[in-house]
């Protein structure tokens, strides 16, 4: 540049030059900028979608645990109820005599 504060046509050319180049830098650098933000935004909008779904699976396997602790509760309790049945049979059973016809018979 001159002292006096004008610029030739050259370095005025050079200086636009100069700043079209770094605009276009600026402007790649934004771009492959903007893609990753893109990229990244898709991979967490497709995680978010894939949260929702596990989050669904999670809740129906909730319902299916509690309809199978119910049922196992009701099968315990019958099994209780079958055992306290069988007790005074089997008591009943100790206090019959065992008589086999064919062993006296031979």
């Amino acid at each position: 540049m001159l002292a006096t504060g004008s610029l030739t046509f050259a370095q005025l050319e050079d200086s636009i030059n100069k700043w079209t180049i770094d605009l276009e830098e600026q402007g790649k650098f934004f771009i492959n900028q903007a893609k990753q933000l893109n990229a990244w935004d898709t991979l967490l909008i497709s995680n978010g979608e894939k949260i929702l779904n596990l989050n669904g699976s999670i809740e129906r396997v909730k319902q299916q645990q509690q309809q199978l602790d119910q049922e196992l509760d009701f099968v315990l309790a019958q099994q209780k109820e079958l055992e306290e049945l069988i007790v005074p049979l089997e008591k009943e059973l100790v206090e019959i005599p065992v008589t086999d016809i064919d062993r006296n018979q031979m």
